[in-house]
Formats: structure tokens, C-alpha cells, sequence
């Protein structure tokens, strides 16, 4: 490729040097900012942007095209289809309305879009966002995600904060072991006060604190709470939390309540006061600030409350509020296992309806912190540097979480209650029943009085009235339509009752009724045993559906992940995919009884001929590119059955789990905490001199895609393995693989190529790009021997330079099969470009090639973005293969 100079645009000055030859010194001048701006006009540049906590964001921008929206708004993603999807992130994005959706790749008009009732003003802001970023997860090309979610992965949520470890009941006495004698002494004598287990460095078991009972509420905190006053004040923080974001005049929770009100309200009905201890020397106790720093230390208790930093918590919200125990999961309560007086089945349910309640007295307090005593500058609220100092030391991920908890759960519902009546007397023999005890507790053991507990089933008399079902539903239907979902007809019928204002009080009545599991799937208890998928198991989406076609009392919404759906109680992070993909099923009898209820929704099933993948399964990622596929948040469907590899049989109505392994990370850290090294990679300017001889101009080879002829795809293929006495059925395959017909030497021949699917590769699609509007001026080389041919030649640009350190080399395709995992002879330091226009199956190879090896891959499309702006976001992400496929106009 000759080194170029490139003219101004058509009607500009002319161009410097209008005339040059690759390895021509006169040719071989400094480029201007000018000629920068021009040639790079239309170029994106990655970076990264320190955040708090040590995090970075990703962000993508065109330095040379401020002057152009168009230019700035060009992604690598695609829009959300329908409103009810926005539930999924905590980025700023704009609001979709509820009218509006897309079908297929149908794209959305920003002129069209309408105000849609947003907020008015922002409130408190938590500092925390969902890890991917999921407006990122639905890349451009189907099957694929966008630059930022790509750059996250390795940092996700769920790497981030995996699962804690079961907490040993010899726990407490290791910890004294390391302490000092007056320390420990210290701590029995204070053991039974209020606080005394929030920060000493106990690690609590959730499961255990309830059982153990009030008193060991206490020693966190919390008192024994009445139903009426948490319902009331949930009520009351979400009619003035709506007012702050949506009233005409700004206002706090301080115009309700002084801060002596609402001292008296927080520690008379749902925390005990403030020990000495927690009060600095001189500091107010009466003040917003001992209130802040009660409230934090309370729900930043290690393992007292559910954490929903952690992502497998944030889908079973909805389990906590409606599933009675006994669960299939095993680390919910079971309250048949103790027979203590405040031991009943709501307990769980109660004990994260008070964990609500404290995050939002937590979150109006920090409103207000911030509006009145930073931006009005108060002086009845002077908050100093060491109070917002020592607010950051308190507050950890989770209680951040419990903030966006309780934010969707005021947004999603309206409260109410019914009269409590006094419990009936309890029997002696509940009363004498007793549990586990820690070290500590022994030592200070005390009764608790079960004078305080209330009716068994009070709790489910706090009522939840959803109030966006409708909405919710649209999104559903616009799922199931967007997935070809061959039972569409039937789910709008099954919800025909619950659907639209009219309706509303059977859907009232439907959510204050508990979900009664139909059985337990005693087999499933083995799901987090092996690691057989793209994730661990520890965090696998394995769901349990609700399912008994026989129960006379069960409604249109029996299913607590139906509800969670239907309420809009969706949590950020990538359980809306599992959430809409478990309601379709949870509602569709004749799906239920073919797949069962045991879902495994991060593989895939096969249905009634037609086979659905999770994006978590590299088979849906590879299969996507094939023609007859539609994606739709997360879910990927397709008109191929898996086959049997030993019988070629097809597998149809049936769950399949598939094994993979991750790919070799490369040395070092990960890309996103590699801060500027990402901009400094992968710049337009190259590393080097910047000068007219450094760059080149590549470009797609019109005939590049003709040797290897045609690619047919064959089949999918599993190492079928039901396991035994498995009912409903399932499958593990340890190896999933595609096969390929590729035309040999001799003529009317082919050959089969079979890639095992055996890494769980990831493949971003490149960034837009814009061609500059510049003018390519060059001459033939000097020794040419026609004179006239040595004159200036002018071209429009079809793509942008690229500066020599970048490093890359043209596959063929027809080359692949000889590119083994067990000999890595054809690896390169720099990229590889896999030629795979011509046809949708020949992207399908290139892919299946990718995790066969383990090589994640850029996905440029040609006429999207051009082959330099490919190579470069390859090499600001540290993936080895571009993968060049065919502009959508021929394919």
C-alpha cells in the first residue's frame, strides 16, 4: 500500500505537496494539524476515564468532529428496543417512550422522540453503575457486544463481588484468639448492647441473625419492627421522593420533618439510639449527620442483610417478596427448621422490607446533605470535608445497592396494609426450642421475648400494588415478537386478564398472594457442583419455574419471576435478559410441559423446531451470524436444531448446558485498568513521527473473498449426555461443535470442516467511523516510465490512514483449519485481519474458527467502519483478530 498525502476537500486550497511516491524523501513531510484534523476527521478515539473507587470508564469520541452531532452520535450498539428495557442500566441515557419500539434492527429517529414525563431534577446521586454497562450489551452485529461492555467484563459485577463463604460457627472464636485479653474482655461486656456487631469485624450469617432473633437484631441495631409504621413511612418516603424529582418546587425531606423529628421517628420505631461510642467528641447526636452514620453502620453490617452487589441477588428480589419456603435455593431460609416463636414463613420477607426502609431513610437524609447543606450552603446543616470523609469510609458496594434497591422498589409500587391483629398465645414448647449460638452468645446468652412477634402471616399484609403493568407486558410481547416466539398468540390470551387500568384489582389481589411452590426439584441441589458453563455455577441463572397446571388457586401471575417482571422490580445488570426469557416460559403451558421447570437460562433450549441461546452461550453467539436469526436483549433465535454427533438426530424440546473454558487472558492486567495506555495504543497518530511517509491507506481487497469459494454450513453438533433419571429432560454437552462444507481441489468435491466450540470468546462490533471528506492526491512511482502517469491523481477517501507501527496482516479463510489450538505456530504479535465477506456463512467460520482457539475478535463491517479504525480499536482493547464481513447491502 503506497504512503499518501491527501488533498483538502473539493473547492479547498490545493494541497501542499500534491505529488508523492512511497520511499520518496521529498514526499515525505510533517503532517499540520490541519492535515490531522482533516485526514482523522471521522476517526474514533478510545480512552479511558479515571472514576471513583479506582474505577474506569470507557468512553469513545471524535476529537476532530465537535462541530458535527452526527459524527458524535455514532455508536457501536444497539438502541434498547422498547421503554420497559431501560430498567437494565444506570447510565445516562435517553428516555424511550412507552409508544416506541423496535423490531429487528429497525433503527429509532432521534427527531421523533417526545419528552416522556422525565424527572424534573436529579436527586442524591449514588455514585454507582451496573459492571458491563449494559446500554452496551447488544453490539451492532448480532450475537456480539459493544466497546464498553467488552472492556468490562473482566472487571464485571460479578467477578467483582462473587458469593461469600458460608460462615463458620467457630468463626468468633478465631477472631478473639488474635485479640487482646482487655479487647475481648471489652467486647463480652458490651456483646448484648445495640451496635455492638455492626463494625467489631463479625461476620454475620444472614439466615442465622433471624433465627437467633431480636436480641440479636439488637446487637445490630435494629428493633423489633411494627408492620404499620414500616408501611406508612415506605409510603410516605416515596410520595416525597417523587416530589423531590417531580415537583414544582425543589424540596427535601427536611421540609417534612427537623432533624429532631425525624431522630425520633428513626430511633424510636425501627433503630435503637446511637450508642456513645458512635458519637465523635462535640458532635450533635440530634444532628442528619449521627443519623447518616447510624443508618450506613447498620446496613453495612458484613452478611447480615442480602446483598445486592452481588448479581445472582438482584434476580431473586422478586423470591424474597413472593416465593413461601421452603426454596430450592439453598441459601434462603427455611423456617421449618427452627420452631422459635418469631420464626415464621414471611420472616425473609420481613427482614428485607426493613432493609428497604433503612435505605430510604438513608437516601432522603443524603438528599438532603447534599441540597441544603452543600448547594444552598446551609447554616442549620453545615456538612465539612471529615463528614463526607468519614460517610465514604462507612458505605461500601452493598449499601450503594441497597439505595438503587429501594429506589426501584418506591418506583415500582404503591404500599399499603391491613390491620394487624394480636397473635394468639404461643405454646411452651416453641418457646423452649433454640438454635446454633455463637462463642460470644454463650458466654452472654439472655431469652429473647417472644411477647413481640406478631401473627405469622402479618407480613404478607403489607400489600404491593405494581404500577406499571401495563407497560411491563407491552415490553414482554415486544420480547417474545422480536424472538419469533411461536406461541405469541396464546401468551397475549394468558394475559388477557390482567392486562390493561381496568383490570387492576385482580392483579392487586394477585400480588398479595404468596407463590406456593407446586415441588422441589431435589436434583437440582447438585446445579452448583461443576463448572460446566461460560460463568461458575456460583452464579449461574438456573431458575426454577413456577409450574402446577393443576392448582385451582394458581392465577395469571403466579410466578414470582412473572411478578418481578410484571412490577418492574428488574434490578441494573444483565438479569432483564433472564427475567423476560423465564416470563415467556413460566406462561406458556405447552413449553413448560416439554421443557419443565428447571431452566438453565445461560445455555440454551430447543422448542417445537426452532432452538433459543442465551448470549451467554458462545453457540448463539457463533450461530447469530446465520441467516434466520433474531436478537433480542440477551436471546438469540434460530432455525437450527442441535443434532446429536454420534446419531445425527435432531434434539428438539429439550435444555442443553454447554462446557466451555475461558480463553488465555493476556500478560498483564486488563486493558481497563491499564488507564491511559488504551488512548496511547490505539491513537490515529500512531506511535512514532507523524509524518505523510508513515502512513498507509489499507483497504478491503475487492477480490479478496474468491479463493476459497463457497462455505455451506452443515450442522450443529452436541456430545449428547442426558443425565440420568433427568425429567423434565435436559442435556450436558461437554462439546458442542460446527461443521462446514468447503469446495477441495478436485473439481465438485467438498470437504468438511468441523470447529469445536470450546472457548467462550467474546466479539465486539466495531465503532462507527466516517470516511474524511478529503481528496487523496498521489503520483505513480519515479520510475515509471510514462511521464503523464507521474501527475497528480485525486480520490475521494474510502477509509482513514494508518500509521505504520500498527501492525497487521490478511488471513484467508481457506487457511483457518490448518490454525490449530494445539500448535499456536500462526500466532503474531500484531493483528490478524480474517477476510470473511461474501456471505453470512463464511462469517459463521471465521467465528466458529475464533472459539475453536480461543481468540476474541473485532467484527467491522464493511461500509460501517473502515479496515484502519478496525485494527486500531483491536489494539486498544488487546484482541488479535479483526474480522472483516460484508457491507449489509450485499449480504
Amino acid at each position: 500500500m503506497q504512503a499518501c498525502t491527501l488533498g483538502k476537500t473539493a473547492g479547498g486550497t490545493p494541497p501542499r505537496a500534491d505529488a508523492i511516491a512511497k520511499n520518496t524523501p521529498r514526499c515525505n513531510y510533517h503532517l499540520t494539524r490541519k492535515d490531522v484534523e482533516m485526514i482523522f476527521s471521522g476517526a474514533p478515539y478510545f480512552l479511558l476515564e479515571k472514576g471513583k473507587q479506582d474505577q474506569w470508564y470507557p468512553h469513545v469520541i471524535f476529537p476532530f468532529d465537535d462541530h458535527d452531532p452526527t459524527i458524535q452520535s455514532l455508536w457501536d450498539r444497539r438502541a434498547l428496543p422498547y421503554a420497559s428495557y431501560t430498567l437494565c442500566t444506570l447510565h445516562a441515557h435517553l428516555p424511550i417512550p412507552a409508544e416506541w419500539s423496535i423490531e429487528g434492527d429497525a433503527p429509532g429517529h432521534l427527531d421523533r422522540w417526545q419528552p416522556t414525563g422525565s424527572p424534573k431534577r436529579a436527586s442524591f446521586d449514588v455514585g454507582m453503575f451496573e459492571v458491563p454497562n449494559m446500554l452496551s450489551m447488544n453490539g451492532t452485529e448480532p450475537g456480539s457486544v459493544g466497546f464498553h461492555y467488552f472492556l468490562e467484563m473482566p472487571v464485571a459485577d460479578s467477578l467483582r463481588f462473587p458469593g461469600s463463604s458460608p460462615v463458620s460457627p467457630f468463626a468468633d472464636l478465631l477472631r478473639l484468639s488474635t485479640l487482646p485479653a482487655t479487647e475481648v474482655y471489652s467486647l463480652m461486656e458490651h456483646h448484648n448492647d445495640p451496635y455492638a456487631l455492626c463494625a467489631d469485624g463479625t461476620v454475620h450469617s444472614r439466615k442465622t441473625l433471624l433465627l437467633e432473633g431480636p436480641l440479636s437484631w439488637k446487637r445490630i441495631g435494629v428493633r423489633e419492627i411494627d408492620l404499620q409504621h414500616l408501611v406508612e413511612r415506605l409510603q410516605t418516603l416515596k410520595n416525597l421522593r417523587y416530589e423531590i424529582l417531580h415537583g414544582e418546587q425543589a424540596k427535601t425531606i427536611l421540609d417534612l420533618e427537623g432533624t429532631r423529628e425525624l431522630f425520633s421517628g428513626l430511633f424510636t420505631k425501627f433503630l435503637y439510639p446511637p450508642s456513645r461510642f458512635m458519637l465523635m467528641e462535640g458532635e450533635e447526636p440530634y444532628s442528619l449527620q449521627s443519623q447518616i452514620k447510624a443508618l450506613t453502620l447498620v446496613l453495612a453490617t458484613p452478611g447480615a442483610w442480602i446483598d445486592f452487589s452481588r448479581v445472582e441477588w438482584r434476580m431473586r428480589i422478586g423470591q424474597v417478596l413472593w416465593e413461601l419456603p421452603p426454596h430450592a435455593e439453598q441459601d434462603l431460609l427455611d423456617p421449618s427448621m427452627c420452631e422459635k416463636p418469631w420464626v415464621h414463613p414471611t420472616l425473609e420477607r420481613k427482614w428485607f422490607l426493613v432493609q428497604m426502609v433503612l435505605a430510604a431513610e438513608l437516601l432522603l437524609r443524603l438528599d438532603a446533605t447534599v441540597r441544603v447543606g452543600l448547594l444552598q450552603n446551609s447554616r442549620e446543616l453545615d456538612i465539612s470535608a471529615k463528614d463526607i470523609h468519614d460517610f465514604e469510609q462507612l458505605r461500601n458496594a452493598k449499601v450503594n445497592w441497597d439505595m438503587i434497591a429501594v429506589r426501584r422498589l418506591m418506583e415500582s409500587f404503591h404500599f399499603t396494609s391491613n390491620p394487624v391483629h394480636p397473635p394468639a398465645p404461643l405454646r411452651n414448647a416453641r418457646e423452649k426450642q433454640s438454635v446454633h449460638h455463637s462463642f460470644l452468645e454463650t458466654l452472654t446468652h439472655r431469652t429473647s421475648s417472644p411477647a413481640t412477634t406478631g401473627d405469622e402471616s402479618a407480613w404478607w399484609k403489607c400489600h404491593l400494588a405494581p404500577e406499571y403493568v401495563d407497560q411491563q407486558l407491552q415490553g414482554l410481547f415486544v420480547f417474545a415478537e422480536n424472538i419469533c416466539w411461536p406461541r405469541l398468540d396464546e401468551l397475549k390470551q394468558h394475559f388477557q386478564p390482567v392486562f390493561g387500568k381496568g383490570k387492576s384489582a385482580a392483579v392487586r389481589d394477585a400480588y398479595n398472594r404468596p407463590v406456593r411452590r407446586a415441588a422441589l426439584l431435589t436434583a437440582n441441589k447438585k446445579d452448583h457442583s461443576k463448572n460446566t458453563s461460560s460463568r461458575s455455577l456460583s452464579s449461574r441463572p438456573i431458575m426454577h419455574l413456577q409450574y402446577a397446571p393443576n392448582d385451582p388457586e394458581a392465577t395469571d401471575i403466579d410466578g414470582w419471576i412473572t411478578r418481578t417482571w410484571l412490577s418492574g422490580l428488574v434490578l441494573p445488570g444483565d438479569g432483564i435478559s433472564h427475567l423476560l426469557m423465564a416470563t415467556i416460559l413460566e406462561n406458556d403451558a405447552d413449553a413448560m410441559a416439554l421443557l419443565g421447570p428447571r431452566a438453565d437460562l445461560s445455555g440454551g433450549f430447543a422448542y417445537r423446531g426452532r432452538s433459543w441461546w442465551s448470549k451467554d452461550c458462545i453457540v448463539g453467539r457463533v450461530i447469530s451470524s446465520l441467516g434466520g436469526t433474531q436478537v433480542c436483549m440477551g436471546w438469540i433465535a434460530s432455525h437450527i436444531l442441535p443434532q446429536d454427533s454420534r446419531s445425527m438426530e435432531a434434539l428438539d424440546n429439550t435444555w442443553v448446558e454447554i462446557s466451555v473454558k475461558e480463553p488465555q487472558p493476556g500478560p498483564g492486567k486488563p486493558r481497563i485498568q491499564q488507564g491511559n495506555k488504551i488512548s496511547l495504543e490505539s491513537t490515529p497518530l500512531g506511535l512514532g513521527d507523524v509524518t505523510s511517509g508513515a502512513f498507509s491507506l489499507p483497504v478491503d481487497d475487492a477480490h479478496g473473498q474468491e479463493p476459497l469459494g463457497k462455505i455451506d454450513f452443515q450442522a450443529l453438533m452436541f456430545d449428547a449426555k442426558r443425565p440420568p433419571g433427568d425429567k423434565p429432560p435436559g442435556m450436558v454437552a461437554p462439546k458442542a461443535s460446527l461443521a462446514f462444507s468447503l469446495p477441495s481441489g478436485r473439481r465438485g468435491s467438498a470437504r468438511t470442516i468441523t470447529f469445536p466450540l470450546q472457548y467462550n470468546v467474546q466479539f465486539i462490533s466495531s465503532h462507527e467511523c466516517r470516511p474524511p471528506g478529503g481528496l487523496l492526491s498521489y503520483c505513480a512511482p519515479v520510475d515509471h516510465d510514462d511521464a503523464e502517469d507521474r501527475g497528480p491523481r485525486r480520490h475521494r477517501l474510502r477509509g482513514h490512514p494508518l500509521h505504520r507501527s500498527y501492525a497487521y496482516q490478511v488471513i484467508p479463510l481457506d487457511s483457518l483449519p490448518d490454525m490449530v489450538e494445539s500448535d499456536r505456530s500462526w500466532m503474531m504479535e500484531g493483528i490478524m485481519v480474517l477476510d470473511a465477506r461474501g456471505g453470512r456463512e463464511r462469517e459463521a467460520f471465521a467465528r466458529a474458527w475464533c472459539a475453536s482457539v480461543g481468540q476474541h475478535a473485532i467484527l467491522g463491517r464493511v461500509g460501517r467502519t473502515c479496515l484502519a479504525c478496525s485494527i486500531r480499536e483491536a489494539r486498544a482493547i488487546k484482541v488479535g483478530v479483526v474480522i472483516r464481513v460484508t457491507k449489509l447491502c450485499e449480504g
